[in-house]
């Protein structure tokens, strides 16, 4: 019997814990088929005015960062781009909510099979609502941003300017290049033991530390704002000062301690103001929502320091006992039993090193 080291183990609870947040394969499926035929569906809407369309992901889909969302009793949230190629002189903001909403609205009535419905409107999106799996599609409307070609936009915002420029693909691509290297070494790996090619891989064929730590550190967040949701701190803040704090090369671990530990350096303050900059759109501000709300920044550092003191805790609990009661506190009941599992199954101890730091994804597909 091999034993495991203390790093292959906290890897073991953890790894199977978060990776209890991603969607499961049959609800992918499900989605996956819907956000194909809604693809279908949108690229030749527009085609009788001359005009085309596109839907794509965005956000934690395109990421792969998808967690269950503990407020909404672990329904998973797709975020999707529905864009119309117009120019920005040929619509404003208002209409194109509403042209978007139509469009969507007709593919629901044209596709009763899917179960979707057309939830009431949001601020900047139109989500779709299945009627009996537990996950959401987000779609943002939008149209080229011609100064910002080939992939900004212009989004429509039913709060504050009356456009909000947004690269949603830019910025995907920027974090998946802080993690390409890791994922390269693990995609080799993968290759070599399955004696293929590693073109042949997909882009989701697994889950880097990075990722994972993002996953645990959305899970802790909404633990933490269960009480509180109208301050929790946006997934892209998360997203961007994770990516910013993440050194490749650590087990998840050490990864995710260093990160939480990091993030903090990384907000910076100009003339009084909480500063988070999109890595590809300088002048956007992610911690906008903080000017005016300084109790909002104030919970984020608190945030913060609780997720330092919870993940630390695991690294130092005494037993695998201890561990996987640190781990309750810290990721919740759910992300606990899938890793007290794995330990009395020795799941991840069967696994390569490799793989054991990057627990396969098997479903964020759509990117």
């Amino acid at each position: 019997m091999t034993v495991m080291n203390r790093d292959d183990q906290l890897t073991q609870v953890l790894g199977a814990g978060i990776e209890s947040f991603d969607i499961p394969e049959d609800q992918f499926k499900v989605a996956e088929f819907a956000y194909k035929a809604a693809c279908d569906f949108l690229s030749t809407y527009w085609s009788g005015s001359g005009t085309g369309g596109a839907l794509y992901p965005q956000g934690s889909m395109r990421l792969g960062t998808v967690t269950a969302l503990i407020h909404r009793h672990d329904e998973y949230d797709l975020d999707m781009v529905c864009r119309h190629d117009l120019e920005l002189s040929q619509i404003d903001p208002e209409d194109l909510k509403a042209d978007v909403g139509d469009a969507l609205e007709n593919f629901v009535k044209e596709h009763p099979e899917l179960r979707l419905t057309l939830d009431d409107e949001g601020r900047r999106c139109w989500t779709f609502v299945h009627d009996l799996l537990p996950f959401h599609m987000d779609v943002l409307p939008a149209i080229p941003n011609a100064a910002a070609e080939p992939n900004g936009i212009w989004a429509t915002d039913t709060e504050g300017s009356r456009w909000h420029p947004s690269a949603p693909t830019d910025y995907a691509d920027w974090f998946l290049g802080v993690l390409h290297d890791e994922w390269l070494a693990g995609a080799i790996r993968i290759a070599e033991s399955r004696q293929m090619d590693v073109e042949q891989l997909p882009r989701n064929a697994f889950k880097t530390t990075l990722q994972r730590t993002v996953q645990a550190l959305k899970r802790h967040r909404d633990i933490y704002f269960s009480d509180d949701p109208s301050n929790r701190p946006s997934s892209i803040i998360i997203t961007t000062l994770a990516a910013r704090s993440y050194e490749p090369g650590g087990d998840l671990f050490n990864v995710l301690h260093h990160v939480v530990h990091q993030m903090p350096d990384h907000v910076e303050s100009r003339f009084g103001r909480y500063v988070i900059a999109n890595p590809v759109e300088p002048d956007e501000n992610f911690a906008d929502r903080w000017i005016g709300h300084p109790v909002r920044a104030r919970r984020f550092f608190e945030w913060l320091e609780a997720a330092q003191r919870d993940f630390t805790a695991i690294g130092d609990a005494h037993d695998t006992g201890d561990m996987l009661d640190q781990t309750a506190l810290a990721l919740g009941i759910r992300a606990a039993r899938a890793a007290e599992q794995a330990v009395a199954t020795g799941t991840t101890a069967r696994r390569s090193a490799m793989i054991a730091t990057r627990v396969p994804a098997g479903s964020d597909r759509f990117a």
